[in-house]
């Protein structure tokens, strides 16, 4: 039986404004660049609400564990929670880069309407995820009991730092289960169904919303608020998996075959991500536990309540700009130059507006919202809060050029600054955060930033990243943009 699309026309799209024209649940016609265009939008506009979504109900159990969690835990167990329940995206690059591969990989997949490859390319892509996903929590169960943990967390109560290290051991045995189930939504965005993804993580964060509460109920330690907010997420995350079997995207009989045909490929493109994951994480992404060493667990609890605030700008913008990766992927192997310009001007700069406009209205609130949310347990200085506006700005913006960037595959430029970037950040954080604490840290995460990655881009680099948005004539040629 054949499905009859209806053809998209110019005139038809006149009339309404963008968000109704591409929020409909019938796709655009893909035989015309404006059609496939228009069918991207409409993705990433599905993509968006459902993403708004997962990351509400994200925001929900940040919230609630925080406010429940504070008022009996205390300030150092509530550190240690907070460190271990943020220490998930920072180590994310310990899936070797091969998540990131994925999304690309099936994109290009998806663009050439084979079935067989396309099975072949996410059999062996999560085949090779699964082994390294199992090393990575042996090697983080070593990593444990090797850990002075009274030392990094600079605790003085043995209970406490039998809690933290139990909490540690919990952490390392579903850390594993939280890289392959991002690895199967990967695949869903890739495919440009980020949609389903978001729906998968929505549920998860459901469910451990129910867990949290059951848990700060029976006033459960440490490691067992862990389990009930990360390890339900993890788990329940791994549904996408059984999306994909029933799919025929998931073959275990050619397992085998598969994993030693994409290998070399996700290791090789992982690699590069893999490089920029780690100086992602290095340069600021572990900030929770540089806090911890230099000035405390006490500490952390303020910079994980600073940063919780703004991920209220944060987070929204990077929903509204995660659906663009496949997006670019696709029109990227399509040589849709015309989509990728658009695109990437409209991302950017509404993306620096909306990030000042919510940052100046959560620097505003904070100082009234903070003492009722943390039941006055934890207090965070203005200017902190002020460094985080300035760096949600500056982070938000960075992020929506990382969309173009690694949809178009310039993965090695942003593997030069951001390694320009720890040079530079370490030593300067180092420096400041012993001088000015906390403040410190955060103005040499944005000194390092703006002189390192925004100074690359802008001199240096500047043609190589602008290459995608030239026609290949002009490329020939030599000119640059």
């Amino acid at each position: 039986m054949t499905i009859r699309t209806p053809v998209l026309r110019a005139a038809d799209l006149k009339p309404f404004p963008a968000v109704f024209r591409h929020l409909r649940f019938t796709p655009f016609e893909t035989s015309s660049h404006e059609g496939r265009a228009a069918e991207r939008y409409r993705l990433a506009a599905w993509a968006t609400l459902t993403n708004l979504l997962a990351r509400a109900l994200s925001m929900t159990l940040m919230v609630l564990g925080i406010h429940f969690a504070a008022t009996y835990l205390g300030v150092e167990r509530l550190g240690i929670w907070a460190t271990f329940g943020g220490l998930a995206a920072s180590l994310s690059f310990l899936d070797l880069g091969i998540g990131n591969a994925l999304v690309n990989r099936v994109a290009q997949a998806s663009a050439l309407s084979d079935a067989r490859n396309l099975q072949r390319v996410v059999t062996g892509g999560l085949g090779v995820l699964a082994i390294v996903s199992g090393i990575v929590s042996a090697g983080l169960l070593i990593g444990v009991w090797l850990t002075p943990w009274s030392l990094v967390f600079k605790l003085t109560d043995a209970q406490l730092t039998l809690e933290a290290t139990r909490t540690a051991i919990v952490f390392a045995l579903l850390f594993g289960v939280f890289l392959l189930s991002t690895g199967f939504l990967k695949v869903l965005i890739g495919q440009q169904r980020a949609w389903e993804a978001h729906l998968v993580s929505a549920g998860a964060t459901g469910a451990a919303c129910v867990s949290l509460y059951l848990a700060v109920h029976a006033r459960v330690e440490v490691p067992g608020l862990l389990l009930a907010t990360f390890g339900t997420q993890s788990i329940v995350s791994l549904t996408a998996g059984v999306l994909l079997f029933k799919r025929g995207l998931i073959c275990f009989r050619e397992s085998s075959a598969a994993v030693n045909s994409e290998r070399s490929y996700v290791l090789r493109t992982g690699a590069l991500f893999f490089v920029l994951q780690i100086g992602t994480m290095i340069g600021w992404g572990a900030d929770s536990l540089l806090v911890a060493s230099l000035q405390g667990a006490a500490e952390v609890a303020v910079y994980a309540v600073a940063q919780r605030m703004f991920q209220f700008a944060s987070q929204p913008l990077a929903v509204v700009n995660a659906p663009l990766w496949a997006a670019y992927a696709d029109a990227r192997a399509r040589s849709d130059i015309d989509f990728i310009r658009r695109t990437l001007s409209r991302s950017v700069i509404l993306t620096l507006l909306a990030g000042l406009l919510l940052s100046a209205i959560l620097l505003v609130i904070s100082p009234y919202v903070i003492p009722a949310w943390t039941g006055n347990t934890v207090n965070v200085p203005l200017l902190v809060l002020g460094l985080f506006a300035i760096w949600t700005v500056i982070e938000a913006t960075g992020n929506a050029l990382a969309m173009y960037l690694n949809g178009c595959g310039l993965v090695r430029p942003q593997v030069i600054v951001v390694t320009a970037f720890c040079i530079v950040v370490i030593p300067l954080k180092v420096m400041l955060g012993h001088l000015y604490g906390l403040a410190g840290v955060l103005s040499a995460t944005i000194i390092a930033y703006l002189l390192t990655v925004v100074g690359l881009y802008a001199t240096v680099l500047r043609r190589v990243i602008l290459a995608p948005l030239l026609p290949l004539s002009r490329l020939e040629s030599g000119s640059a943009p």
